[in-house]
């Protein structure tokens, strides 16, 4: 024991080896002086000036990270240093660049930290655990500033959503990276404009797809030509853009030719909100429904057209894969349908010694005789009757054409001659009013007419005049154009007339034609073509010239 000048014991201070913590987070980076991180600073060494008892070990700033939650770099650096015995004291200028979640800020300072035997300040709260004051007090106190520092970052979260959601409903862009194919313009980073390279790349895969190379196959030649993946190529761009890979990071897979080929984002439409946050107090990211996602049609140029994303997203649908070897798709996978069970029919090899027999069976009966019958037809029978039926369809297509073409050449030529008569009985009726008009002053002149009816027929002359001027300007305008809705373009025309003289079958004339292949018991087959209601509507168009 040692003792003063008085004979008295001295009185020992326990000295404080202290961490002045200072958390500046993104949404205080718009806030007064006050919260700024050199600001934090200030009071924090002006206070521990004046504290005899407390001497500073190190500083510990977390500059741009939430109060949410407590994975924060030098928070963790900060836990270690007290862990081993280092710091004996942490000091904030307020509980909120503590932590802003109430139970986690509760349970450090309320129980790990007194543990620990830690004393906690909080310079402008007016908090100090190493106080003599009241525990129930200062418990409260902490508490309720806890809570308030929760309530703000749960007010400020959902500000920030509700903003968020109010940009992607107009159809901005607010992600960090843009889509493979595209890139943030310049002038706005809120749209977007196609990155050519990229976009060739994109335009690439959806070309093979549509061709019958199967994802593999897809997968298979970009590697092989050597293209850097999605992740890759925005790192090669400057992009700092970081991506989960296993392996070779260069390499391209299944899933990103898969996403790709699905992504709604090539034909021009903006889809957002596909993820999100379970809440403010976690990083863990739940995946939205598509009905909850928010599309915007028509934001940004187009890289695939949308008939042939459509024809795309039906191959995806059927689930067919391409060969294990050669990643090409079956000519017909997908398309064949059973008549009874309505499951697909699977191609079959039957290897003979003079020949080799290729055929395609009801899924079900492979699996079990009894499921189903065979509904079994030859590779060879099924190519030549759909090749025929196409054929026909294609000569149809042809023929009304030329119907419509001929109703066309009749409707405007109708058209002409009734605008015509209509043109010149107006053209002669400007004339007799600006016959009239001439006539009109001379008639004044010679006291025919008083002042007031000149007045009044020379204003009823010049409006007949500027309605009739009107009138022929729209009829001259119109003259030789043909009724749009009569003469409307016909999808069905459209589609099979580019195919004529067709002569053999390719997997993108089938999917781009063909709905489904109905195979019967007997071996009798029913094809769906595409565009139907386009064929019926030609068909009564036909039906009404005709007539």
């Amino acid at each position: 024991m040692r003792y003063d000048a008085y004979g008295q014991p001295e009185q020992v201070l326990r000295t404080y080896k202290a961490a002045l913590y200072i958390r500046l987070s993104r949404e205080d980076g718009d806030k007064p002086e006050s919260d700024s991180v050199v600001n934090q600073k200030r009071i924090l060494d002006h206070f521990i000036s004046a504290q005899p008892d407390i001497e500073l070990f190190d500083y510990y700033v977390d500059d741009g990270y939430s109060g949410a939650n407590f994975e924060r770099p030098s928070f963790l650096r900060m836990m270690a240093d007290i862990y081993a015995g280092k710091v004996t004291c942490v000091i904030v200028k307020d509980s909120s660049r503590f932590g802003r979640n109430a139970s986690e800020s509760g349970r450090y300072i309320g129980e790990i930290f007194p543990r620990l035997q830690v004393r906690f300040i909080a310079v402008n709260d007016l908090i100090d655990s190493g106080k003599s004051q009241s525990i129930a007090s200062d418990f409260l106190n902490v508490g309720f500033r806890g809570l308030m520092n929760e309530y703000y970052v749960a007010a400020n979260s959902e500000s920030i959503r509700s903003t968020l959601n109010m940009e992607r409903r107009k159809g901005e862009f607010i992600g960090s990276f843009a889509k493979y194919g595209y890139q943030k313009d310049p002038t706005d980073h809120h749209k977007l404009v196609i990155d050519e390279p990229a976009a060739e790349i994109v335009r690439m895969i959806y070309s093979l797809y549509l061709s019958g190379v199967g994802i593999r196959g897809i997968v298979r030649r970009l590697n092989e030509h050597g293209i850097p993946n999605p992740s890759t190529y925005k790192r090669m761009q400057g992009l700092n853009f970081k991506a989960r890979t296993v392996g070779d990071s260069s390499l391209w897979c299944d899933k990103t030719v898969r996403r790709i080929l699905r992504d709604e984002m090539y034909v021009g439409t903006m889809v957002q909100g596909k993820n999100q946050k379970i809440n403010y107090k976690s990083k863990a990211i739940r995946s939205c429904m598509p009905d909850e996602w928010i599309r915007v049609e028509d934001t940004h140029d187009p890289i695939i057209d949308k008939a042939d994303f459509d024809r795309v997203q039906k191959m995806l649908q059927t689930g067919v894969k391409g060969a294990v070897q050669s990643g090409s798709i079956d000519l017909f996978a997908g398309l064949l349908k059973c008549a009874d069970c309505g499951h697909a029919l699977i191609k079959k090899t039957n290897h003979n010694p003079d020949k080799t027999y290729v055929y395609y069976r009801c899924s079900s009966h492979c699996k079990c005789k009894t499921a189903c019958a065979a509904h079994t037809i030859r590779y060879e029978r099924l190519y030549y009757c759909v090749l025929y039926c196409i054929q026909q369809m294609v000569d149809a297509a042809v023929n009304a054409d030329d119907v419509l073409r001929q109703m066309k050449e009749n409707q405007v030529k109708l058209s002409d001659e009734g605008m015509h008569q209509q043109l010149e009985k107006q053209e002669q009726e400007l004339e007799k009013v600006l016959q009239r008009m001439a006539e009109l002053y001379p008639d004044f002149k010679d006291g025919t007419i008083n002042a007031d009816q000149y007045r009044i027929m020379k204003e009823k002359y010049e409006q007949a005049q500027r309605d009739l001027t009107q009138s022929i300007q729209k009829l001259k305008a119109s003259l030789g154009q043909a009724d749009d809705e009569n003469i409307a373009t016909n999808d069905f025309i459209e589609h099979f007339k580019k195919h004529g003289n067709i002569k053999s079958l390719t997997r993108p004339i089938l999917t781009e034609l063909i709905d489904r292949i109905v195979i019967h018991k007997d071996g009798t087959l029913d094809i769906a073509f595409n565009f139907c209601d386009a064929f019926a509507g030609m068909q009564k168009r036909s039906e009404k010239q005709s007539a």
